[in-house]
């Protein structure tokens, strides 16, 4: 049986189609790549990479060299970049423009095996710092609007190196996807005297329960009514901001002990599964900051889309939201603690 969804941000639509796609236990178990011995991000190999823009390192330890636990670089490779120049238009219309911008990567650990899932708390949330003080650094340059950080994990994911990181690219644009939740947050914010949406999200979440997979006092994980993905998740903090640049320490923190927590409850359901982690986000001094409120996105990649969903721009979900956080409240290591001796609900 098939249900139309609608977001109740953005208003784009999925479908659920519960039974259409293959089940999760015949999804095939992807082999892991060995460690190659010229990994340019493995430790000692600094030098394959650009200059490092920032890392946490042992003190007395060089730039550009051993003794880092979290390292961030330019993008060898960007999508964007600071010294990008105008294309000549044969047309001299003004639909094109110099793909100006910052991408950068943050390289997870020293380790090539080192997948956030199987990292421990501390060095996730190093790795969180590192991705907040980026995010702060590039908002603040001139002419940014917006920023995405992301990882990508498995072939399926659009990642071509296995050796963990995540990338953070700041945009002097508005993307579509974020265009789409600032308008919703607008709209909504505007009919309902200011009340932020994504709260007014959460609050039904909590109150319903079926989506929810974890709620504590500093960030909830729910699996979102109108999920494009199997077993797709949205961790939203409870205090307003607008981007993860804004988030404090005791949220970084949290943050850092439930991805790895569900990313481990994932690859439980759907054994080594690619996946997408997504954060977006606009400046504290935008103005859409207001209303906006930032979150993270993950995103398993189970199933590939069929011509009908690119066709038609509605991802089809073959697995319901309720069943997904069902499941996934099922597989949560429930002996993980949340500060001092304080087990997580």
């Amino acid at each position: 049986m098939s249900e139309f969804r609608q977001d109740p941000i953005t208003g784009r639509w999925a479908i659920v189609a519960e039974g259409r796609a293959a089940r999760p236990n015949e999804y095939a178990r992807l082999p892991r790549s060995p460690t190659p011995p010229d990994c340019p991000f493995c430790a000692g190999n600094e030098s394959r990479t650009p200059p490092e823009v920032s890392a946490y390192r042992t003190a007395g330890t060089p730039a550009n060299g051993p003794g880092w636990s979290v390292r961030t670089i330019p993008n060898k490779f960007p999508t964007l970049a600071p010294d990008a120049r105008s294309p000549e238009s044969p047309r001299g219309g003004g639909n094109r423009r110099p793909g100006a911008g910052h991408h950068e990567v943050v390289i997870v650990s020293p380790s090539h095996a080192g997948l956030l899932a199987e990292l421990a708390t501390g060095q996730v949330r190093e790795v969180f710092r590192m991705v907040r003080e980026r995010l702060r650094s590039l908002s603040r340059e001139p002419g940014i609007r917006s920023t995405v950080a992301f990882e990508n994990s498995g072939p399926e994911s659009g990642g071509t190196l296995f050796h963990p990181h995540l990338q953070v690219v700041a945009l002097p644009e508005i993307p579509p996807t974020l265009a789409d939740e600032l308008a919703g947050a607008g709209r909504y914010a505007h009919r309902h005297g200011g009340v932020c949406a994504f709260e007014a999200e959460v609050a039904r979440e909590r109150e319903e329960t079926v989506r929810m997979v974890v709620d504590s006092p500093k960030i909830v994980a729910y699996a979102p009514f109108a999920s494009g993905h199997p077993y797709e998740m949205r961790l939203v903090p409870v205090r307003h901001a607008p981007s993860w640049a804004e988030a404090t320490d005791s949220e970084v923190e949290r943050l850092a002990e439930l991805v790895p927590r569900l990313l481990r409850a994932v690859r439980d359901r759907l054994p080594d599964v690619s996946y997408n982690l997504i954060s977006r986000g606009v400046p504290p001094t935008a103005p859409e900051a207001r209303s906006y409120h930032w979150h993270v996105d993950l995103v398993p990649r189970a199933v590939r889309p069929d011509g009908f969903e690119v066709g038609s721009g509605i991802p089809v979900n073959p697995v319901p939201p309720e069943v997904a956080a069902e499941e996934l409240r099922e597989r949560l290591d429930h002996s993980v603690e949340v500060g001092p001796g304080r087990p997580d609900p």
